[in-house]
């Protein structure tokens, strides 16, 4: 089969996946930007994207991308060091052309690696795995409860800042390099497509910067201690947990310290200890019920 036999194949699954996985490295800065902004959103999509078979199904097949990028990126650097042979050492200067990041694409891909199991021991294992192994405390869906429990350690935004500038580096070069290999490489594209990969990938991982500064200072102060746990759509708005974010209808649910709904709020709404007539359905228009000495 060409896309295994042949050097150009090679160079076109290495494209493929790795417009894959630019776009879900662009999906996942997006997606924690929302636990910057809405916690409690966060947390819904957290409990979405689960142990569900979409999301199952998903994991797979991002799994066998960076597993086909890996292999064939090790594949293609073997070749390319077989063929040149000896030679290689006898080069005492390298023409201005030659990129830094182009001649270091193992290495960092090999430092990106290392950070992407962190991450995943951090996250993923905690999460979508101990949900597959039955595991629920922590709660699996807990995102900001992982965020929390991660970057209160100055160790962390340490690790990932050096993993995201790999990143930048590694993409930087290979978001160009993979339309390159694809054909788009005569004189008009190629300067656009080295300016769109700079201007791309410096966004994203930018992003992910200040994504990691921002949990980093907010776990450190406390911000993310009390925020709730949701399931689904779900938001749960308890003042006693002091949680900013709130949504219209979502009484009756709980998390972990609230017992109830809100303060001296036992059953439905202030004010309405019981479950008096008229008010049974907790509905937003419902924040009293009339006095009554019915049990």
């Amino acid at each position: 089969m060409w896309l295994t036999s042949s050097s150009v194949g090679r160079k076109l699954v290495m494209a493929v996946t790795g417009v894959c996985l630019v776009l879900f490295v662009t999906f996942h800065v997006l997606m924690n930007g929302v636990a910057i902004f809405w916690p409690a959103g966060y947390n819904a999509v957290c409990a979405f994207l689960g142990a569900n078979w979409y999301a199952l199904v998903a994991s797979i097949g991002l799994a066998a991308l960076f597993i086909i990028h890996i292999i064939y990126a090790l594949w293609l650097t073997l070749q390319n060091r077989k063929a040149r042979g000896n030679d290689r050492y006898a080069v005492t200067s390298k023409p201005k052309q030659v990129e830094w990041a182009s001649q270091n694409m193992l290495v960092l891909g090999i430092v990106v690696l290392a950070f992407l199991v962190v991450h995943m021991i951090q996250f993923w294992a905690k999460m979508q795995l101990a949900e597959i192994l039955g595991q629920h405390d922590p709660d699996p869906a807990n995102g900001m409860y992982f965020i929390n429990a991660a970057f209160s350690c100055w160790v962390t935004p340490v690790v990932y800042i050096i993993g995201f500038i790999a990143l930048w580096f590694h993409m930087t070069h290979g978001f160009w390099s993979m339309f390159q290999s694809a054909g788009w490489d005569n004189d008009t594209w190629l300067p656009r497509l080295k300016c769109i990969a700079n201007w791309w990938t410096s966004l994203v991982v930018a992003l992910f910067i200040a994504e990691a500064l921002v949990f980093t200072v907010n776990a450190n102060n406390g911000n993310y201690a009390n925020c709730p746990i949701v399931s689904g759509a779900e938001v749960e708005c308890c003042e006693a947990a002091e949680v900013v974010v709130s949504m219209e209808g979502c009484a009756g649910h709980h998390h972990e310290g609230c017992t109830g709904n809100h303060e001296g709020c036992e059953g439905n709404h202030e004010g309405c200890t019981g479950n008096h007539e008229g008010c049974a359905g907790q509905k937003a228009e419902c924040t009293k019920c009339e006095e009554s000495t019915e049990e």
